[in-house]
Protein backbone atom coordinates (compact mmCIF):
# COMPACT_ATOMS: atom_id res chain seq x y z
CA UNK A 1 0.00 0.00 0.00
CA UNK A 2 0.86 3.80 0.06
CA UNK A 3 2.89 5.46 2.90
CA UNK A 4 -1.03 6.33 4.33
CA UNK A 5 -0.99 4.97 7.99
CA UNK A 6 -4.26 3.53 9.99
CA UNK A 7 -4.47 4.86 13.51
CA UNK A 8 -4.31 2.05 15.83
CA UNK A 9 -7.24 0.02 17.03
CA UNK A 10 -5.72 -1.01 20.68
CA UNK A 11 -8.80 0.11 22.42
CA UNK A 12 -11.59 -0.10 19.98
CA UNK A 13 -11.03 -3.31 18.02
CA UNK A 14 -15.02 -3.40 16.60
CA UNK A 15 -15.58 -4.51 13.22
CA UNK A 16 -18.22 -1.54 12.19
CA UNK A 17 -14.86 0.99 13.98
CA UNK A 18 -12.55 -0.51 10.89
CA UNK A 19 -15.03 -0.53 8.25
CA UNK A 20 -15.86 3.31 8.88
CA UNK A 21 -11.86 4.38 9.04
CA UNK A 22 -11.25 2.15 5.68
CA UNK A 23 -14.63 3.35 4.15
CA UNK A 24 -13.01 6.71 4.69
CA UNK A 25 -9.65 6.55 3.48
CA UNK A 26 -11.21 5.11 0.27
CA UNK A 27 -14.13 8.02 -0.13
CA UNK A 28 -11.50 10.81 1.14
CA UNK A 29 -8.60 9.21 -1.67
CA UNK A 30 -6.57 8.19 0.66
CA UNK A 31 -6.47 4.78 -1.05
CA UNK A 32 -7.03 4.73 -4.13
CA UNK A 33 -9.29 2.53 -7.24
CA UNK A 34 -6.92 -0.77 -7.59
CA UNK A 35 -4.78 -0.43 -4.90
CA UNK A 36 -4.24 -3.54 -2.29
CA UNK A 37 -5.39 -3.73 0.65
CA UNK A 38 -3.54 -6.50 2.60
CA UNK A 39 -5.37 -7.39 5.71
CA UNK A 40 -1.98 -8.68 7.81
CA UNK A 41 -0.38 -4.85 7.18
CA UNK A 42 -3.87 -3.24 8.03
CA UNK A 43 -3.88 -4.85 11.14
CA UNK A 44 -0.57 -4.28 12.40
CA UNK A 45 -1.39 -0.88 11.84
CA UNK A 46 -3.99 -0.94 13.86
CA UNK A 47 -2.70 -2.90 16.69
CA UNK A 48 -5.30 -5.70 16.22
CA UNK A 49 -5.89 -9.30 14.59
CA UNK A 50 -7.14 -10.03 11.16
CA UNK A 51 -9.98 -11.46 11.90
CA UNK A 52 -11.87 -8.23 12.76
CA UNK A 53 -10.16 -6.50 9.28
CA UNK A 54 -11.14 -9.72 7.26
CA UNK A 55 -15.19 -9.04 8.74
CA UNK A 56 -14.65 -5.16 7.60
CA UNK A 57 -13.77 -5.92 4.60
CA UNK A 58 -16.85 -8.06 3.50
CA UNK A 59 -18.76 -5.09 5.08
CA UNK A 60 -17.25 -2.80 2.82
CA UNK A 61 -17.20 -5.08 -0.48
CA UNK A 62 -21.14 -5.06 0.16
CA UNK A 63 -20.99 -0.79 0.23
CA UNK A 64 -18.91 -1.53 -3.22
CA UNK A 65 -15.96 0.20 -2.04
CA UNK A 66 -13.77 -3.08 -2.26
CA UNK A 67 -13.25 -5.50 -4.75
CA UNK A 68 -12.49 -9.63 -3.43
CA UNK A 69 -10.72 -11.32 -5.64
CA UNK A 70 -10.91 -15.49 -5.67
CA UNK A 71 -7.21 -16.28 -4.04
CA UNK A 72 -6.06 -12.31 -4.19
CA UNK A 73 -5.87 -9.63 -2.49
CA UNK A 74 -9.08 -7.30 -1.74
CA UNK A 75 -8.29 -3.93 -3.40
CA UNK A 76 -9.99 -0.97 -3.15
CA UNK A 77 -12.84 -0.74 -6.00
CA UNK A 78 -12.97 1.41 -9.01
CA UNK A 79 -15.89 2.76 -10.81
CA UNK A 80 -16.52 2.59 -14.31
CA UNK A 81 -18.01 5.73 -17.13
CA UNK A 82 -20.49 2.82 -17.39
CA UNK A 83 -21.59 2.06 -15.23
CA UNK A 84 -22.14 5.91 -13.96
CA UNK A 85 -23.59 6.85 -17.33
CA UNK A 86 -25.96 4.31 -17.87
CA UNK A 87 -26.80 2.94 -14.02
CA UNK A 88 -25.90 5.04 -11.13
CA UNK A 89 -26.55 9.05 -12.74
CA UNK A 90 -30.63 7.57 -14.15
CA UNK A 91 -31.11 5.53 -10.95
CA UNK A 92 -30.20 8.71 -8.79
CA UNK A 93 -32.25 11.39 -10.99
CA UNK A 94 -35.45 8.91 -11.14
CA UNK A 95 -34.68 8.63 -7.26
CA UNK A 96 -34.61 12.51 -6.89
CA UNK A 97 -37.24 13.17 -9.41
CA UNK A 98 -40.12 11.23 -7.71
CA UNK A 99 -39.35 12.88 -4.42
CA UNK A 100 -39.93 16.44 -5.72
CA UNK A 101 -42.76 15.23 -7.42
CA UNK A 102 -44.61 14.15 -4.95
CA UNK A 103 -43.19 16.43 -2.39
CA UNK A 104 -43.03 19.48 -3.51
CA UNK A 105 -45.70 21.23 -0.72
CA UNK A 106 -42.82 19.49 2.02
CA UNK A 107 -40.37 22.32 0.51
CA UNK A 108 -40.45 25.16 3.10
CA UNK A 109 -38.19 28.11 4.67
CA UNK A 110 -36.41 25.72 6.83
CA UNK A 111 -35.48 23.43 3.96
CA UNK A 112 -34.95 25.83 1.58
CA UNK A 113 -32.51 27.49 4.59
CA UNK A 114 -30.52 23.93 5.52
CA UNK A 115 -29.71 24.33 1.34
CA UNK A 116 -28.19 27.60 1.20
CA UNK A 117 -26.01 26.40 4.45
CA UNK A 118 -24.83 23.79 2.42
CA UNK A 119 -24.11 25.78 -0.59
CA UNK A 120 -22.26 28.42 1.87
CA UNK A 121 -20.06 25.37 2.97
CA UNK A 122 -19.66 24.13 -0.57
CA UNK A 123 -17.91 27.86 -1.17
CA UNK A 124 -15.80 27.78 1.60
CA UNK A 125 -14.81 24.22 0.91
CA UNK A 126 -13.98 25.48 -2.77
CA UNK A 127 -11.96 28.14 -1.36
CA UNK A 128 -9.56 26.13 0.18
CA UNK A 129 -9.91 22.81 -2.22
CA UNK A 130 -11.36 20.37 0.03
CA UNK A 131 -12.68 17.64 -2.32
CA UNK A 132 -13.88 15.14 -0.19
CA UNK A 133 -15.28 17.90 2.04
CA UNK A 134 -17.32 19.01 -1.56
CA UNK A 135 -17.93 15.18 -2.04
CA UNK A 136 -19.94 14.93 1.51
CA UNK A 137 -21.93 18.09 0.84
CA UNK A 138 -22.96 17.94 -2.22
CA UNK A 139 -24.36 14.09 -1.31
CA UNK A 140 -26.22 16.00 1.79
CA UNK A 141 -27.54 18.26 -0.41
CA UNK A 142 -29.43 15.34 -2.18
CA UNK A 143 -30.12 13.88 0.24
CA UNK A 144 -32.04 16.19 1.79
CA UNK A 145 -34.28 16.19 -1.52
CA UNK A 146 -34.35 12.74 -1.62
CA UNK A 147 -35.65 12.15 2.18
CA UNK A 148 -38.33 14.97 1.67
CA UNK A 149 -41.15 12.25 2.63
CA UNK A 150 -41.62 10.62 5.90
CA UNK A 151 -42.31 7.99 3.68
CA UNK A 152 -39.18 6.94 1.94
CA UNK A 153 -37.70 3.65 3.48
CA UNK A 154 -37.86 2.25 0.16
CA UNK A 155 -36.14 5.25 -1.95
CA UNK A 156 -33.35 5.24 1.17
CA UNK A 157 -32.57 1.47 0.33
CA UNK A 158 -32.26 2.24 -3.13
CA UNK A 159 -30.06 4.79 -2.45
CA UNK A 160 -27.93 3.28 -0.11
CA UNK A 161 -27.62 0.63 -2.54
CA UNK A 162 -25.33 3.59 -4.68
CA UNK A 163 -24.13 5.83 -2.29
CA UNK A 164 -21.10 4.75 -2.15
CA UNK A 165 -20.15 4.04 -5.65
CA UNK A 166 -21.41 7.84 -6.36
CA UNK A 167 -19.15 8.84 -4.00
CA UNK A 168 -16.09 7.06 -5.73
CA UNK A 169 -17.21 8.87 -9.27
CA UNK A 170 -17.39 11.96 -7.17
CA UNK A 171 -14.03 11.95 -5.60
CA UNK A 172 -12.17 10.44 -8.92
CA UNK A 173 -13.99 13.34 -11.16
CA UNK A 174 -14.64 16.33 -8.87
CA UNK A 175 -10.62 17.22 -9.31
CA UNK A 176 -11.45 17.89 -12.85
CA UNK A 177 -13.23 20.69 -12.54
CA UNK A 178 -11.72 23.65 -13.53
CA UNK A 179 -13.19 25.81 -10.67
CA UNK A 180 -14.51 24.08 -7.63
CA UNK A 181 -16.70 27.24 -6.91
CA UNK A 182 -18.80 26.09 -10.13
CA UNK A 183 -20.12 23.08 -7.60
CA UNK A 184 -22.06 25.76 -5.50
CA UNK A 185 -23.57 27.80 -7.74
CA UNK A 186 -24.74 24.60 -9.62
CA UNK A 187 -26.67 24.09 -6.65
CA UNK A 188 -27.36 27.69 -6.25
CA UNK A 189 -29.48 27.20 -9.38
CA UNK A 190 -31.22 24.04 -8.10
CA UNK A 191 -32.37 26.11 -5.69
CA UNK A 192 -33.35 28.36 -7.52
CA UNK A 193 -35.87 26.15 -9.64
CA UNK A 194 -36.80 24.93 -6.61
CA UNK A 195 -38.40 27.78 -4.86
CA UNK A 196 -40.30 28.38 -8.49
CA UNK A 197 -42.47 25.38 -6.94
CA UNK A 198 -43.19 24.71 -10.76
CA UNK A 199 -42.11 21.02 -11.06
CA UNK A 200 -41.41 21.39 -15.24
CA UNK A 201 -38.31 24.17 -14.11
CA UNK A 202 -37.36 21.77 -11.68
CA UNK A 203 -37.25 18.82 -13.41
CA UNK A 204 -35.35 21.05 -16.23
CA UNK A 205 -32.47 21.92 -13.98
CA UNK A 206 -32.12 18.49 -12.50
CA UNK A 207 -31.75 16.95 -15.48
CA UNK A 208 -28.99 19.67 -17.24
CA UNK A 209 -27.37 19.20 -13.31
CA UNK A 210 -27.10 15.44 -13.10
CA UNK A 211 -26.64 14.53 -16.86
CA UNK A 212 -24.02 17.58 -17.13
CA UNK A 213 -21.12 16.65 -19.07
CA UNK A 214 -18.90 17.96 -16.08
CA UNK A 215 -20.60 14.91 -14.32
CA UNK A 216 -19.26 12.40 -17.10
CA UNK A 217 -15.32 13.15 -16.75
CA UNK A 218 -12.65 10.48 -16.37
CA UNK A 219 -9.31 10.60 -15.79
Amino acid sequence: MTKFQFKSQETIPLRQKIATDIRNAIIQGALKPGEKLKEQEIAAQMGISRGPIREALRDLEAMGLVVSLPYKETVVADVRKEEIVDLLLPTRLQLELYALKYNLAELNDEIYGRLEDITERMEQLAASGDIAGLVEEDIQFHEHILFLSQDSSYASQIWNGIVNRMRLHFMKNTSQYSDLAQMSAEHKQLIEALRTQDFARIKEAWEKHIRDESCLLYL
